[in-house]
């Protein structure tokens, strides 16, 4: 859940130079008391009041349900007002020894967290002056 903070922080404005979304959820669990406002998870949010360069990270093959690597193009439109908006789509790593929404599968990177931490470096360091 911590994509719904960053993207919360990015919205108010206040200090946030970047924003980083990985494995962000854009689908609600029926159950969720937050389903009825906030249907495609953070996508649900008023993301065009971003106006932070942002990238999102996703893993092509994350099996967890609510944060597919397919709805990041969604994302991305969200962020109409974002000074550039950049995607990386990791692929391979470790077979996984969690459950799909758990940190030892694909949606956390597990076996390419190198990969993960470099896109976010790179990202971050390009946008310093």
């Amino acid at each position: 859940m911590g994509t719904f903070s960053a993207a919360g922080g990015a919205i108010a404005g206040k200090g946030v130079d970047g924003l980083v979304l990985t494995s962000t959820i854009t689908r609600a669990q029926p159950y969720w008391k937050i389903k009825d406002s906030h249907p495609d998870g953070v996508a649900s949010m008023a993301l065009a009041k971003v106006s932070v360069p942002t990238l999102i990270v996703s893993h092509r093959k994350d099996g967890c349900d609510i944060t597919p690597a397919d709805d990041a193009p969604k994302l991305s439109k969200a962020l109409k007002s974002a000074r550039k908006v950049e995607t990386v789509l990791l692929d391979g790593g470790a077979p996984p020894r969690s459950k799909p929404c758990q940190a030892m599968s694909q949606h956390g990177f597990l076996g390419i967290e190198n990969a993960a931490v470099d896109a976010i470096a790179k990202f971050i360091k390009a946008g310093r002056p």
